[in-house]
């Protein structure tokens, strides 16, 4: 029988057991009262994102232009990395990466980010030419030639991939397959465990048709050409992707009026629903 496990933006330890969820995902901020006391009945789990900014860092797009994406800083950066990780040594709970990625198309011109002088000095470590990289997306912006983003979407894989050798957490929640390579996520990467966000909604970042909504022209196409179907139907064969990595894959997907129905389009040992409070308490009574 599959395990169903919840993101909890609030704990109702009495209706959460009642549910029946074995496992439970927690914001970082979450107080460690609360999570002492979940410990009692669930296995806890605390998001934690990695590139927060914290309000002091930035990123540079290809324009030149700079702006704070609170929880996409920039993953190149070694200051922002190391001030990060101080939040989770000696921490008493499992950690999960959210947001260890590169900004996506949902960010508007910032999408085309990160070319700040981290990201010149991590490419220069990494082999990486940023200044041609640079050229070929600027090229693609006006011949809408998405051959020419190949470099920069290889770099931005490197990045992350060398941020996730480094650091000592193996968990990680990842957009969808078809959409991972546009963030600098793969699944080929040696991870304990990857939680694919199969989103096929328009409700937010990392929503398959959210960010797709941002895109136009020959990316797009592309990004329509790995998906298959639309809708609810992807959920299945996103996750029939994802199972192609070494690693194991726990999916996660959104509460909605049919969530029982969803559950059963995927053949995982454990699955997440995102996400449990008080007012979307009666789509969670629909899996009674």
């Amino acid at each position: 029988m599959v395990a169903i496990g919840v993101f909890a933006i609030e704990f109702d330890p009495d209706f959460l057991l009642k549910m029946g969820f074995e496992s439970i995902v927690f914001p970082f901020e979450t107080p460690k009262s609360v999570l002492r006391e979940a410990e009692k009945d669930f296995e806890v789990f605390v998001e934690f994102k990695p590139f927060e900014t914290n309000g002091k860092y930035f990123v540079e797009n290809i324009f030149g232009d700079k702006a704070d994406l609170k929880a996409l800083g920039c993953p190149s950066n070694e200051d922002l990395r190391e001030e990060n990780v101080s939040k989770v040594e000696d921490f008493e709970h499992e950690v999960i990466l959210d947001f260890v990625r590169f900004s996506s198309p949902s960010n508007g011109e910032f999408f085309y980010s990160c070319f700040c002088e981290h990201c010149n000095e991590k490419a220069d470590e990494l082999g990486f030419d940023l200044e041609s990289i640079r050229r070929g997306v600027k090229d693609y912006l006006k011949t809408d030639d998405a051959n020419l983003l190949k470099s920069w979407f290889d770099f931005r894989k490197k990045v992350i991939e060398d941020y996730l050798d480094w650091i000592d957490v193996k968990r990680a929640l990842f957009f969808t397959p078809s959409l991972s390579f546009l963030v600098g996520q793969s699944y080929e990467f040696k991870l304990k465990c990857i939680h694919p966000m199969v989103y096929p909604e328009s409700i937010g970042p990392a929503c398959i048709e959210y960010e797709l909504s941002h895109m136009a022209g020959s990316l797009k196409e592309i990004v329509l050409g790995r998906l298959e179907g639309r809708g609810d139907e992807l959920i299945e064969k996103e996750f029939e992707k994802a199972m192609k990595s070494k690693a194991k894959v726990e999916p996660i997907i959104m509460i909605s009026d049919n969530i029982r129905e969803r559950l059963e389009m995927v053949k995982a040992e454990r699955i997440y629903i995102f996400a449990y409070s008080r007012d979307k308490r009666d789509l969670f009574v629909k899996l009674i």
